[in-house]
């Protein structure tokens, strides 16, 4: 697991579910694990800091990437670009109580939490999350390294590009376009198109640069 916070405990525990178990987590030394124990009883296991893990065979070992976003997903991606670079493969995660349709498309890293609905022909790219609650509708494609937060609506046939963020409870109407880099606020409804790097925020949501207030 890179990390150990909220998001790591979070996935730490949809992981348990559908059988797996971690081996160990890298987080600066500083950092105070939220993780819990494992089935056994034993904590687990700090193997250092980011770059440990770069002494471990990338074949023999399948990487969770646990840090959340906070509407801030630079971090997040550029430590999966780094290990993917470096070989490592990114397990993706659905939740036992999540619901993936079988024409939806999830590539790799992708994170599906509980309660969180993927239907047909979605198309969902690397390194994204899908947080609990979400609905992602039929035809969405949504773009990597992106966060769709807990309880967002995202209606049929919209696209988002990489490295956007949506808010927590959001709603996004069918067959809009958002670009990269974007941030919809919390609660925001999205009823026209958001062009790269842009903030959307209110009911209905308007439209500014990042950046200008």
């Amino acid at each position: 697991m890179l990390g150990a916070g909220g998001h790591a405990r979070v996935l730490q525990e949809v992981l348990s579910e559908v059988g797996f178990e971690l081996h160990g987590f890298v987080a600066p030394r500083d950092t105070e694990s939220q993780l819990g124990a494992k089935a056994d009883g034993e904590e687990v296991a700090w193997l250092g800091a980011d770059d440990n893990l770069l002494e471990f065979a990338p074949a023999d070992h399948l990487l969770v990437n646990g840090l959340g976003s906070a509407g801030n997903l630079a971090i997040r991606t550029s430590v999966y670009a780094k290990f993917r670079k470096a070989g490592f493969k990114f397990l993706q995660v659905e939740a036992s109580t999540s619901m993936v349709s079988r024409t939806a498309s999830l590539h790799e890293g992708v994170q599906v939490l509980h309660g969180a609905i993927v239907h047909v022909d979605a198309l969902i790219n690397e390194n994204t999350i899908i947080n609990t609650g979400a609905i992602v509708e039929h035809g969405v494609v949504v773009g990597a390294n992106c966060h769709v937060s807990v309880g967002s609506v995202i209606c049929g046939d919209v696209s988002i590009g990489n490295s956007t963020h949506i808010g927590a409870g959001a709603t996004v109407i069918q067959g809009i376009e958002i670009g990269e880099n974007c941030i919809i606020g919390a609660g925001a409804v999205v009823i026209r198109d958001v062009p790269d790097n842009h903030m959307a925020i209110g009911v209905p949501a308007q439209n500014r640069p990042i950046g200008v207030k």
